[in-house]
């Protein structure tokens, strides 16, 4: 396997300090499409690689292994190594060239603390080691929690309690703190907003969303976690007292599961209230945002939810429940709301308090957006990271 040599150690004009080689290596077990899905692990990349470190990544595959090459800017790139690995009960299992990868960088970014490959990335180059983790303890996630369970009586010792994390929210650095992880810090994630400078209208959603009309916007998948038939249930509730609202529902889920939600919006008669995609290319995404008025997300668990900070940054208030994502980025009421998963009427309130009152209407738009931009772009989340690699190496 070819591995990149064009590495250097040479100050940064900025800052005086030494450039860092950094690998990110996502170790869950699943093959993603980097052209369709927003990868956190690339917009990390891509920020440091602007910074003038150095940093690629490993991502998972069924098929054969391989390298492709993602261009940043001023002629500067990221390698994306694609390894074979073994799905073992949702852990990635690699053979040892992630560990022979590794000698060529200075820090080594995994992800999540009970996937199995961490063990063996400890061992063998502990002092490198960061994790990157998101996952947090929610009651309606039984099979992870069974998993964190077991892992824990069989690996968590005292040495890998040791290991440096960062952390995509504040629930998930509780989480770990209550397991005795010793050095955690909470950065969150970033929206890259190099996705939305070559959007083009979308003349289906133009079409069919007037101007005379207001919307409520979910983007994500349609399942039981998501709490979709809460949607629907809210949506009946907000056409009692104002006609002109629909819901924009994009997503799609099981076809058992789509068709009980299609079933239940007809039981309460609020069918031709919905307008329906089940998929929007990234590159016509703004068209959404920019057609709407308030993004809901009445979801039971979100790791972080980057539809969240897709909505904030184009003005869009957001409604949610109390999950990854909000409990790190919203302050609730300022800059966006944070809602009882299943109290109906709270939600209800809010929205028609939005939808009749400009004033804060506007002021929680504006502020939902000046935080995006000036805390969650990953070239402003990625200074951060960047002190904890420096750290380490000081260390």
């Amino acid at each position: 396997m070819l591995i990149k040599q064009n590495y250097y150690m040479k100050k940064c004009k900025d800052k005086g300090d030494k450039k860092v080689k950094i690998l990110i290596v996502r170790l869950f077990p699943n093959e993603i499409n980097i052209n369709n899905y927003n990868v956190q692990e690339i917009g990390l990349a891509k920020a440091l690689v602007k910074k003038g470190h150095q940093c690629d990544i490993v991502l998972y595959t069924k098929g054969k292994e391989r390298q492709e090459t993602i261009e940043v800017k001023d002629k500067k790139s990221i390698t994306i190594f694609w390894m074979r690995g073994i799905n073992f009960l949702k852990n990635g299992l690699y053979s040892n060239k992630i560990i022979y990868l590794s000698k060529n960088y200075d820090i080594v970014q995994s992800s999540e603390y009970d996937q199995l490959y961490n063990i063996k990335l400890r061992r063998k180059i502990n002092k490198k080691l960061i994790i990157y983790h998101g996952p947090y303890y929610d009651k309606f996630n039984k099979e992870y929690n069974l998993k964190c369970n077991i892992f824990d009586m069989l690996f968590l010792s005292n040495e890998y309690k040791n290991v440096k994390f960062i952390t995509k929210s504040e629930l998930a650095t509780n989480f770990l703190k209550e397991k005795g992880f010793k050095d955690v810090t909470t950065i969150g994630v970033g929206l890259d907003k190099d996705k939305f400078i070559n959007n083009v209208p979308n003349k289906d959603i133009i079409n069919k969303l007037k101007d005379n009309k207001k919307y409520l916007l979910y983007i994500g998948k349609i399942e039981e976690r998501r709490n979709t038939l809460f949607l629907i249930k809210l949506l009946k509730n907000i056409s009692m007292k104002n006609e002109d609202v629909k819901l924009v529902l994009i997503g799609n889920g099981t076809k058992k599961y789509v068709q009980k939600v299609f079933n239940y919006a007809k039981e309460l008669n609020v069918y031709d209230k919905i307008i329906y995609f089940n998929k929007i290319v990234q590159n016509e995404i703004s068209t959404l945002y920019k057609k709407c008025d308030i993004f809901v997300l009445p979801t039971e668990y979100e790791i972080f939810g980057m539809v969240m900070l897709e909505a904030m940054y184009f003005g869009l208030p957001v409604i949610t429940t109390l999950n990854g994502g909000s409990s790190t980025v919203i302050e609730d009421g300022k800059d966006g709301y944070i809602c009882n998963n299943s109290d109906v009427k709270e939600w209800t309130n809010k929205i028609e308090y939005l939808f009749n009152n400009k004033e804060k209407y506007n002021s929680i738009s504006k502020k939902a957006t000046q935080k995006i931009v000036n805390h969650y772009i990953w070239d402003s989340i990625a200074n951060k990271f960047i002190k904890i690699y420096q750290k380490l190496l000081k260390e």
